[in-house]
């Protein structure tokens, strides 16, 4: 994951708010397995985009075009999902299992064709334009146990 504090990417932001917001604020942080910082990112931006009343370039980063684009860009979301391993995905340093993917898109709620093109430019596959997802099967000594589609 990146480190903020060194990064010319980002710039610490600070405040006072009053004792028991801030306690509430890093205690369901805590709970949820997300840091202050994307917590406060996700809460500004959406702050920014009520405000403005428009989605610039500043406010809102560029589409994904990796899976790898997409957790960096919505780490704070994903960090409720389950997925356990959201940091090196983040990094591009290990892909989703087809599983992985499915619940990373569908929290995002991603239309059919945004979670193709991600998933192709990512493993570079060709996914047809008639299909309905990708096909997830559990292996079990050769035998396919089960088969789903994403959704």
């Amino acid at each position: 994951m990146t480190d903020r504090r060194r990064s010319e990417d980002y710039k610490q932001v600070s405040g006072y708010i009053p004792v028991e917001l801030a306690l509430e604020f890093k205690s369901i942080c805590a709970r949820e397995g997300v840091s202050q910082s994307d917590a406060l990112e996700e809460l500004i931006r959406e702050w920014i985009g009520k405000k403005t009343g428009a989605h610039t370039s500043t406010t809102q980063p560029a589409t994904p075009k990796t899976i790898a684009d997409l957790v960096r860009a919505n780490m704070a979301k994903l960090k409720r999902c389950g997925v356990k391993n959201l940091p090196a995905l983040a990094k591009g340093e290990v892909l989703p299992t087809p599983g992985d993917f499915a619940i990373i898109t569908s929290a995002l709620a991603l239309p059919e064709a945004e979670r193709k093109m991600i998933w192709q430019e990512t493993f570079k596959l060709s996914v047809y334009n008639e299909s309905k997802g990708v096909k997830i099967y559990r292996d079990s000594g050769g035998v396919k146990e089960d088969e789903c589609e994403y959704s």
